[in-house]
């Protein structure tokens, strides 16, 4: 059957279909399917609501698991500037700004401005804005403590303040105050500000005694804050002297406002709806769910060392929240539908981590239930709609799908018969086939493109074979596998990042100079295809024509310089390293024409090195005189690499550099399995490092390793 049939009668069918389908099912027949999808669509909603609501509290969760990390990364970062800071001698004399500055503005810290973010409660209820700098710190010393006494220990966290700026700008959305207290009593915190009460005393503040105690990273809270009298939480840990003894805590606050920011729930729910963060304690011998954050929390402006009253959660149904308590103790999550505050509710249930603390969001249970139930009107009152539409539209869609299945068919069919005869015939190496369409629609265009391509695709056929062909000669070019010799246990590979390039390497044969001696080369073109393939070649063949003649390095390479001199046109040039190995001697000579040094790793001292050999690229100055180096002498176990930029110059997505730190990391950790176990290991890590980025540059190495006694 032609097309034209095909396309006639599946229009027919997509409008007869629906037609028939109306007019077998009478009214009633449609009502009752409408409130099958009625009540189908309300279970539906409700059940996706469930899945929604846990999907937003492992969301929430994960959000808060990878923001506590953050911050916990924050404070080590934080521990380690200020070890570093108290580990060296106190560096002059800085102003320093006191509490006393901050609070009295006589003579402010530059950069002093209101903030909205750091504000103290007053009478009433209401926020004051606290001024603060992000340009200083403050300084507060606990009760009788004077200055003279601590002067080094203020000298050396004089500078702290540029440390806690740098890594407040990484996370400013989470870190409220940064501090850093000694156990002399200084006290320093950021951004500055004033509102120390004078009996504030750090060293008596439950995070500073924590950490001490336990001698790890520590949370704590929540609990008001000293100077802005707010609800907050603390994360701190211990600081230590260069001869590890205590010196004091450092740590990071954060609001339970912010948190509670951050546990809002979606705007489709109403003010009644409730996040909470709990934690499981132990009460009077039981479980209990305590509250560490919620709505409100964040209003109470409670005296700074006020004790605060924590409140706990719970429900009238004793046993769904013992459920609740058990599933929450296992780490499970889960819904559950029970009262809360005397109201039926929707209980929704997660762990944030595995520390005991949980995100539980309550909804009550009217509001799921009340999207379901609109849910179920809207698909029902759409039903009524379609009864009514169904008879004009069943009349509209059998008139225009007769006439365009009748009238377009012949206009659309005969031009795609005719692409399809030529494509046949293209198909069938035709390739002065061209497709006779003269409509001027998208037919017309697509065969006026399918003609324009015809001639390209044959040149691309051409090209292809021509590139196919160049790269079996150059890989032809390069040693089919490494030399046998005694002594020395050698690997090469190169890898190029189109079909040729301009990287090479060459395992030269010196048995005319003698039996003990092996020649290694290793060279880069500027740039890489056929230009830098033809090139790569004609530095080979100079090179394998001269290198068994009785000459030094330096003279073979002046020679190969003066014969490709006159053929790098073009700003190109060549790097090249030349090395010859005298296995009898245990040495090694070479000579370098701008190339990268060899690196070279002992065992023994666990160092490495590099082979520095002068010279300027090749094909430059016909007249530059090249030095050789050497001879180095080899000892047991030595691993030379000799490699080509591509190497430390590839990039990951991030555009970050592999270098040449991470190459020296590899030979490392690989330093005991074979030349080629070496090769791949290198060649694997810049795969692992370039993830999905692409081979921008060639990329060559040869391993030498030495063995035997």
């Amino acid at each position: 059957m032609s097309i034209r049939w095909k396309l006639l009668a599946l229009l027919l069918a997509i409008a007869l279909v629906p037609l028939v389908f109306v007019a077998v099912l009478d009214r009633h027949g449609m009502w009752t399917l409408g409130e099958d999808l009625a009540r189908n669509a309300r279970e539906s909603l409700s059940q996706r609501t469930g899945e929604q609501l846990q999907q937003l509290i492992r969301n929430q969760a994960a959000l808060a698991r990878q923001q506590r990390a953050a911050l916990e990364h924050t404070l080590r970062a934080q521990a380690r500037a200020v070890e570093k800071r108290l580990a060296r001698p106190p560096p002059a004399a800085e102003r320093f700004f006191w509490a006393g500055d901050y609070d009295r503005g006589t003579d402010p810290p530059p950069g002093l401005t209101s903030s909205d973010k750091h504000y103290r409660f007053v009478e009433g209820g209401r926020g004051v804005p606290i001024p603060v700098t992000y340009d200083e710190q403050v300084i507060v010393l606990a009760p009788g403590v004077a200055r003279e006494t601590v002067a080094a220990e203020l000298a050396c966290l004089a500078g702290m303040a540029a440390e806690y700026r740098f890594l407040y700008e990484a996370h400013p959305e989470l870190i409220y105050w940064q501090f850093t207290s000694l156990g002399s009593g200084v006290h320093t915190s950021f951004p500055g500000h004033g509102g120390y009460p004078r009996e504030y005393d750090p060293r008596q503040r439950d995070w500073y005694t924590s950490a001490r105690q336990h001698g790890r990273l520590s949370w704590i809270g929540p609990y008001f804050d000293a100077s802005s009298e707010q609800l907050i939480l603390t994360i701190s840990m211990p600081v230590r002297w260069p001869d590890g003894s205590f010196a004091g805590v450092t740590g990071l606050d954060v609001t339970v406002a912010d948190v509670v920011e951050r546990m809002k729930p979606p705007p489709i729910w109403s003010d009644d709806a409730r996040s909470m963060l709990v934690a499981l304690r132990d009460r009077d011998e039981q479980r209990v769910l305590e509250v560490v954050a919620r709505p409100g929390y964040h209003l109470k402006g409670e005296r700074w060392n006020a004790r605060f009253d924590a409140e706990y959660l719970d429900s009238a149904d004793r046993e769904q929240m013992g459920r609740l308590i058990a599933d929450l103790n296992s780490g499970r999550s889960g819904t559950c539908e029970m009262p809360y505050l005397g109201r039926a509710s929707l209980w929704v249930y997660g762990a944030v981590d595995d520390r005991g603390t949980y995100l539980v969001l309550i909804i009550p249970y009217q509001e799921v239930v009340a999207q379901a139930v609109a849910a179920e009107q809207n698909v029902l009152r759409r039903t009524w709609m379609q009864l009514r539409a169904a008879g004009v539209v069943a009349a509209l869609v059998i008139l225009v799908v007769l006439l365009t299945a009748l009238v377009g068919s012949r206009s659309v069919t005969r031009p795609v018969r005719e692409l399809a005869a030529t494509a046949d015939r293209i198909a069938h190496g035709e390739f002065d086939a061209r497709a006779r369409i003269t409509t001027r629609d998208e037919l017309g265009q697509l065969a006026g493109h399918f003609n324009t391509m015809v001639p390209q695709l044959q040149d691309r056929l051409k090209l292809k074979q021509s590139l196919a062909l160049a790269m079996e000669v150059q890989q032809n070019l390069l040693p089919a596998e490494p030399p046998r010799i005694e002594g020395l246990d050698v690997a090469g590979t190169s890898i190029y990042c189109d079909e040729t390039g301009g990287d090479y390497y060459d395992f030269v044969d010196l048995s005319e100079l003698g039996p003990h001696l092996l020649g290694i080369a290793v060279g880069d073109v500027t740039g890489h295809g056929i230009a830098a393939a033809m090139l790569m070649a004609t530095a080979r063949a100079v090179l394998r024509s001269r290198a068994t003649q009785p000459a030094s390095l330096a003279d073979l390479m002046n020679g190969i310089n003066k014969c490709l001199a006159p053929d790098m046109a073009g700003g190109r040039f060549m790097t090249l390293c030349y090395m010859m190995i005298d296995t009898r001697a245990r040495t090694a000579r070479w000579a370098s024409a701008g190339h990268d040094p060899a690196i070279i790793y002992d065992p023994r001292t666990d160092s490495f090195s590099e082979l520095v050999g002068g010279g300027i690229p090749l094909g430059i100055e016909p007249s530059w005189r090249y030095t050789e180096s050497g001879p180095l002498v080899l000892e047991q176990g030595q691993i030379i690499v000799i490699g080509t930029d591509g190497i430390w110059e590839a990039r990951n997505p991030r555009g970050e550099f592999f270098g040449k730190d991470a190459l020296r990391e590899v030979i490392h950790q690989n330093a005991d399995r074979s030349a080629q176990d070496i090769s791949g290991a290198i060649t694997a890590a810049l795969s692992t490092f370039r993830q999905e980025s692409p081979q921008e540059d060639d990329v060559t190495l040869i391993v030498i390793k030495v063995v035997g006694g």
